[in-house]
């Protein structure tokens, strides 16, 4: 049986989480608005809308944070006041499907930082002929 504050106690990691998801957002945003501002060449036009694509994934990830983090709060809410003996009752599925909205987002978010590498490779062979 889980105690109650166990999904709760989580909560503060998934802030920093989501703090920092946010972060990258709004600079991804405005590197691609720096891009498209003006004309830009094919090329730039290739890396805008691959930092587009990546937008989405972060935008992705952070709407799964923020679900497990609600889940993870009805899972706390339920636990304290439904008292169930079972690894199976409402609480602890509640739980489960926030950890894997978590264990997705990692990956989205691991996914997002080999491609921003990729990204920014491709931009530095490529800076010669801007």
């Amino acid at each position: 049986m889980q105690e109650w504050y166990l999904p709760i106690s989580i909560l503060p990691g998934l802030g920093m989480l989501i703090f920092s998801t946010t972060s990258q957002m709004m600079m991804l945003s405005g590197e691609i608005g720096e891009l498209l501002k003006e004309k830009c060449t094919p090329f730039q036009h290739k890396i805008s809308e691959r930092k587009i694509k990546q937008l989405g994934l972060l935008t992705r990830a952070s709407v799964l944070v923020y679900l497990a983090s609600g889940f993870y709060v009805l899972s706390g809410i339920l636990g304290a006041f439904l008292h169930m003996g079972s690894f199976l009752n409402a609480a602890s599925i509640i739980l489960y499907v926030g950890t894997v909205f978590v264990f997705v987002a990692l990956m989205l978010l691991i996914t997002y930082s080999f491609r921003a590498v990729k990204i920014r490779k491709d931009q530095h062979l490529h800076n010669h002929n801007l």
